[in-house]
Order: structure tokens, then sequence, then C-alpha cells
């Protein structure tokens, strides 16, 4: 497959950052915000979400700071170690058990698999139950427009990959659930396919979608 990056979301020390993790590549993935920025440049992303395959190890996190000098931790658990870096970016490395396999990016010019927008969506789907993010809102209302999915596709999928761990009914109230957004968490995503996007737009735009499902 032939890869296009979209570099132009990431500054130069995040650039720099990002090659390292060629390091991780046999056992980790990056997903979250960034790898779908990097692949849609529809936002600026600046944390790097790391998805391994394996708890972190004592190993691993030796390995994880040797190459990161850390600047500040903001969690270490056996399922998450998230920190600044001296130059202020921030990583985190996540223990996640779901098997995302089949919706891994590779590719001779990345430092490691990307998750796609497919993956990514199931992540932002099973997310949006447990946090009320809009940048969470913000990807899965760009993976839907731009149709790398579907609600039903995400809805199947994630059934199948979260088990009882993923509620239809959760998702979809979650979905039309914008009006405790706050405007400032709105004024920090910074937008590079869209002049603005409102809580009252995207939600307009998701009952569309459920309607549509749920006809169906």
């Amino acid at each position: 497959m032939t890869t296009s990056l979209q570099l132009n979301i990431l500054d130069s020390k995040r650039k720099a950052h990002f090659q390292k993790l060629a390091a991780f590549k046999k056992n980790g993935y990056l997903g979250g915000g960034t790898a779908l920025a990097l692949q849609l440049g529809h936002r600026i992303s600046h944390d790097l979400d790391i998805f391994l395959s394996k708890p972190l190890s004592l190993n691993i996190v030796h390995q994880i700071s040797k190459i990161f000098p850390l600047w500040k931790t903001l969690v270490n658990s056996s399922d998450e170690l998230t920190f600044l870096t001296k130059d202020k970016v921030k990583l985190s490395f996540i223990f996640y058990p779901f098997k995302l396999q089949a919706f891994l990016k590779k590719d001779r010019v990345l430092p490691l698999p990307l998750l796609s927008p497919e993956g990514i969506a199931l992540t932002k789907a099973y997310a949006l139950s447990r946090r009320n993010s809009w940048r969470d809102y913000v990807d899965l209302y760009f993976i839907l427009k731009n149709k790398f999915t579907s609600l039903s596709q995400i809805i199947r999928q994630s059934k199948k990959i979260y088990g009882e761990s993923f509620s239809e009914k959760l998702f979809l109230a979650q979905l039309l659930y914008t009006a405790d957004i706050a405007q400032g968490e709105v004024k920090t995503i910074r937008l590079l396919t869209e002049k603005t996007l409102t809580p009252t737009q995207v939600r307009n735009f998701f009952k569309t979608q459920i309607d549509a499902y749920l006809k169906n």
C-alpha cells in the first residue's frame, strides 16, 4: 500500500518523537486523534497515543524512559504510562487488550503501524460511553462524513470486539448528548479542513445518521 501522511499536523519536535516510536512497532501501534489526523489532515492533534498489546512491564517502562526522557509523569500504572517529555510533548503508552489487528495500516515508511480510521472509530465509540470529550465527537464526525465506515458497521464491529462492554443504546444516546461540552474545549480544537464546527452541527449530523440507521 502507499501511505500518504499529513505530516503538517505535527510540529518538528512531534515529528522527531513520532519517528522514535519505531522501537515499539512489534507490539504497538499509534491510535487516537493524532493517528487519525495523520491520515485525514482534519485537525491539529498534539498528543501521541501508543496502544500496546501487552501490559506495561518494568522492562517496557525502562525502554520508554531510555528513548523519551521523562520530564513529568501524569499517569503511571500497569495499564498506562502518560508523561510529558522535556520538550513538553505528551505521550501515552496504553495497554489495550482488545484485538484491532485487522484495522492496522502498515508500511515501510511508517515507524510503527497506524490504526485505520475504521479502527479509530471503534475506539472512539467505546470511549464515548466512558467520557464526554469534544475531540471524540469531532473525530467520529469526520470519519463518518468522509465515509470511511458507517454507523451500522461501527456498532456491529464494536459488539464483536468489545462484547458486553459496549452498549449500542448508550452509544447512540451519547452521540446526541453534546449539551455539556464546554465552549472552552470546543475552542481548543484547531480544525484544518473546515472553518468552524459546533456541537449543534455535530449533533444534527449524528441525528441524521442515527435516524437512517434505525430505519434499516
